[in-house]
């Protein structure tokens, strides 16, 4: 059966000289893996170039039960970004938030709201002239709500530590890679509680941004199966400075 599509694409995975599997989050069926015969030229249906971590596609697909790799007919974008793919800064937070969405949607069924949230949200920030240096921060722990594992901010009290493992507020124990000091765990509490519009009041040095980011992938670690570690988190410490 075909089925008309959009998704964004995770990852892709080098296959043979001519063809490679593309994982994608799609609307309708949730994570999906293509075999793609593709071309390099940039007029042919299956260029490449159209497969990029975070490039949303239209396409149609046969979606056979109990299949492992699917086929795509001819693809296009369905949205052109503008800015992440030339700005260095925002190119490098895309290729973090892309690893951080292939590693923790490999297994997700269809959510329709979950693609939505990501479509709008690489949307906002790709429009975003200024005011998005903690997008990534908010972005993933808004992502945690949808796979479930979500602080719980109803918990949060002056003075609180925030448990990763257990995924809670807490005001007992003492500070460890897996239990935040109060200052970081107010800064989740805060950071966890804003929109894109209203996050630039959360006041952070690049220093508290790098630190933040790797308690959350630390985080993510802690709940999802066999998550690894995150190869871009060091390119983007190195674009920011």
């Amino acid at each position: 059966m075909y089925v008309d599509d959009k998704g964004v694409v995770l990852r892709t995975v080098r296959y043979d000289d001519k063809s490679f599997i593309a994982h994608l989050f799609t609307a309708s069926h949730g994570h999906v893996a293509f075999m793609v015969n593709a071309s390099r030229s940039k007029r042919s249906g299956m260029s490449a170039r159209l497969f990029q971590p975070l490039s949303f596609l239209s396409f149609q697909w046969d979606a056979k039960p109990n299949t492992t790799l699917h086929r795509m007919k001819e693809a296009r974008l369905l949205l052109t970004l503008q800015d992440i793919p030339y700005d260095p800064i925002k190119r490098s937070v895309a290729m973090l938030l892309a690893e951080f969405l292939a590693h923790s949607l490999c297994n997700e069924a269809d959510n329709p709201d979950l693609y939505d949230y990501i479509e709008h949200s690489v949307q906002w920030f790709d429009a975003a002239p200024d005011g998005y240096a903690n997008f990534h921060l908010v972005f993933l722990l808004k992502l945690a709500r949808f796979l479930g594992f979500a602080p719980n901010g109803e918990e949060y009290d002056d003075g609180s530590l925030f448990d990763l493992a257990r995924g809670r507020f807490t005001s007992t124990g003492v500070p460890s890679d897996e239990l935040l000091c109060s200052a970081d765990a107010f800064l989740l509490y805060r950071l966890n509680n804003v929109t894109y519009a209203t996050m630039e009041s959360v006041s952070m040095s690049r220093y508290d941004r790098a630190r933040i980011i790797r308690y959350l992938a630390r985080y993510y670690a802690l709940h999802i199966p066999a998550f690894p570690a995150i190869r871009s988190l060091d390119v983007l410490q190195d674009v920011m400075g």
